[in-house]
């Protein structure tokens, strides 16, 4: 498309070209815009060239250079060039973009330029390079492990992308994962002005600062109208939620001083110091090393087979080692010690016979460099001296003495002291793994983090904080984030037997009636009795727990969505019966469920394929053959044609065993179907093949 003198000028000034930089060189720049457009990148930069020479460093003409050179991969020359469009335009958006695109500063730095790119950056003219500058500061923040500021960005980046697929994808997966504490994928917003406040107008263009991400700019204004507002509420929030975007340290400071206006065990005085927690834990974080401790060998095969005999190694079968690297080839064998022997079967194993990992044993042969050799490496925090004397009389006075002792991990020390490793005999049922497993979350919870010097509550323990009236709040505030984090993943978790065994309030559910969920935080989502929930609240409420993955509030809205007769009319029925199936504790719960589903997304006028779908498998773990025979009928007839359902019904079909690869259907000790073969997908109640009998219900279970 044709530049004319009424277009936005490509320098990024936010004024037309007519009235800007571009308006001698208008018919210039449309042929540079058509060449950079066509990827023509080295025409253009002779262009460049030339008119550089005869009009001078016009912002326009180095905007143009420094996309060119970029596109081609000249990052030094791109690095110049923004450095020359700084010098004339030190207030230009697209200059910055440039800086920060081409920086090799470290993430906080290449922030700041980003942040000035914002910051000139006009509401009418978003710069073509801001979101790659984004993107790219995104990225360097979450590898530099400054989360709080790369999420920032991360949800800018979405909002300014205005619904480009992959960016919203990007947010969603981040949200999405359990791993990332529930309060820093939570909303964050500035808190609301005090319309009789004397700094009420300077406080809006502070929001309109913040709503563009120029979150430096105003957190200055901010800290301007608190050196005149001293400890006024509002403003100290508004800092620390502004210092909290950018991930400083001083946000955790600022979050305290707010701390100073609320009551001590409010719920805002608590998620303040939860913040403030997570800050310094950011910049700070409370680990201590792993240690790797190498031994040479003499005889490595002896060692092994000695580590193959004992009833305190478990042999891992498959480590998933890489052997691509011939300077570095994977170890020869990988043992897993434990603190106990390993008990025959593990059906009826209680908690205290399951054996513990002790430590990792890596056996490496002799290589043209290096002496055969073991590598040991403990599983706790200071486990170094317990593995390295198991190991000693495993290997019967064999080992040898240490070669070296190399730092490898830190680890944090509250999961350290919580960690499990255990090592469960092959026989072990997953239910048996999983009640085991809930059983020791549930007893190092109450037994073993009440004794835990914790950095974040000043290096006293959760039993000497509980009595201590300052220390409480930095109490409250960690249990607060690690509930939160265990309820991203199990909907059933509470912390609140810990907080009566410490003498702490517990959480308790709350009346929603005349509570405006808008101004509530997500964190906060769980607590509130979801039968007085309106229908539109209801659903709201479902959406915010989903989004972020707060699997307890979603799950408990989902739940009460499911048994009103009245649905919200916002939100996928299929999605909220699906969150639920898991949930369910027998297979005749799980069928129930799912004609709900089926007849909710009828009524919806929505197709229910998805639902046979998952019906199937269900029916025949219940023995149910024939019902599952006609639901892949039905769908062939009247749902196969719909998007995906042939290839997940295929995959389905091979997954269960009742089809092969190749769509012939699979038999018990029968061949595979060969090119002589009618081809095709078999199903239940198809004709048979020639030899073929048809008779009875068609379906092979599987033993």
């Amino acid at each position: 498309m044709a530049l004319t003198p009424n277009d936005f000028c490509p320098c990024g000034s936010g004024d037309k070209i007519r009235f800007c930089c571009g308006k001698e060189v208008v018919k210039e720049l449309d042929k540079l815009s058509a060449a950079i457009e066509g990827e023509q990148y080295i025409a253009a930069l002779k262009q460049i060239e030339s008119l550089v020479e005869e009009k001078g460093n016009l912002a326009c003409l180095l905007a143009f250079r420094g996309i060119a050179l970029m596109a081609t991969g000249q990052i030094d020359a791109a690095q110049e060039n923004a450095r020359e469009f700084l010098d004339i335009e030190p207030e230009n958006s697209t200059a910055w973009a440039q800086r920060a695109i081409t920086s090799a500063d470290e993430p906080h730095k290449v922030m700041e330029y980003v942040q000035k790119c914002l910051e000139f950056s006009s509401t009418e003219q978003i710069p073509q390079l801001i979101l790659p500058a984004i993107q790219g500061v995104t990225d360097a923040l979450f590898a530099s492990g400054n989360l709080f500021a790369a999420f920032s960005h991360l949800t800018l980046a979405s909002a300014i992308s205005r619904g480009n697929q992959q960016a919203v994808m990007r947010m969603f997966q981040f949200v999405q994962n359990p791993d990332y504490p529930l309060l820093l994928k939570q909303r964050l917003p500035l808190p609301p002005k005090s319309e009789d406040a004397a700094w009420a107008e300077s406080y809006d263009q502070i929001f309109e600062l913040s709503r563009r991400g120029a979150w430096f700019l105003a957190l200055d204004k901010v800290e301007d109208l608190l050196e005149e507002n001293e400890g006024d509420e509002t403003l100290l929030k508004a800092a620390a939620v502004l210092n909290t975007y950018l991930g400083q340290d001083e946000g955790a400071d600022v979050w305290r001083q707010y701390i100073a206006t609320q009551e001590s065990t409010s719920n805002e005085a608590i998620e303040a110091e939860a913040y403030a927690q997570m800050l310094e834990n950011q910049s700070n974080p409370d680990v201590q090393p792993i240690h790797r401790i190498t031994y040479l060998i003499d005889d490595l095969d002896q060692i092994q087979e000695l580590l193959v005999a004992s009833d305190q190694a478990r042999l891992v079968p498959s480590p998933g080692f890489s052997n691509e690297d011939p300077d570095n080839p994977p170890p020869r064998a990988v043992f897993v010690l434990t603190d106990r022997e390993q008990p025959e079967s593990g059906v009826n194993l209680t908690l205290d016979q399951i054996p513990k990992g002790v430590a990792s044993v890596y056996l490496f042969g002799k290589q043209t460099d290096q002496d055969a050799r073991i590598e040991l490496v403990p599983s706790t925090l200071g486990g170094e001296e317990e593995a390295g004397k198991l190991l000693g009389d495993i290997s019967d006075g064999n080992l040898g003495k240490q070669d070296s002792t190399e730092e490898i991990s830190k680890v944090p020390v509250l999961t350290d002291a919580m960690a499990w490793n255990p090592v469960f005999p092959d026989d072990t049922p997953q239910e048996k793994i999983q009640e085991l497993s809930l059983e020791h979350r549930n007893q190092s919870l109450t037994d073993t983090f009440p004794k835990i010097k914790l950095a974040a509550l000043g290096g006293i323990t959760p039993e000497e904080a509980s009595v201590d009236f300052e220390a409480r709040i930095k109490l409250d505030a960690c249990l607060l984030i690690i509930e939160s984090n265990l309820q991203c993943r199990d909907h059933n978790a509470t912390l609140n037997d810990v907080r009566t065994a410490l003498g702490l309030d517990v959480i308790e559910s709350e009346d929603p009636t005349d509570v405006d969920l808008n101004q509530v935080p997500d964190i906060r989502l769980a607590r509130y009795d979801v039968s007085k929930l309106t229908t539109q609240q209801l659903g709201d409420v479902y959406q915010r727990c989903f989004f972020v993955g707060f699997r307890r509030g979603f799950m408990q809205a989902a739940e009460e969505i499911v048994s009103r007769d009245e649905k919200p009319e916002h939100i996928n029925l299929s999605d909220v019966y699906a969150a639920l199936l898991d949930t369910r504790d027998n297979i005749e719960e799980r069928l129930e469920l799912v004609e709900q589903a089926k007849a909710a997304v009828l009524a919806q006028e929505q197709s229910p394929a998805a639902w046979l779908l998952r019906e199937i498998p269900l029916r025949l773990i219940n023995q149910e053959a024939q019902v599952a025979s006609d639901l892949i009928r039905k769908l062939e007839t009247d749902h196969i044609n719909e998007p995906g359902i042939a290839e997940q019904l295929y995959g389905l079909l091979v997954q269960m065993g009742v089809m092969n690869p190749d769509g012939s259907q699979a038999v018990p000790g029968a061949p595979p179907a060969t090119a002589g073969d009618s081809g095709g997908i078999w199903t239940p109640g198809s004709d048979a093949g020639p030899g073929k009998s048809s008779e009875g219900s068609g379906l092979w279970v599987p033993d």
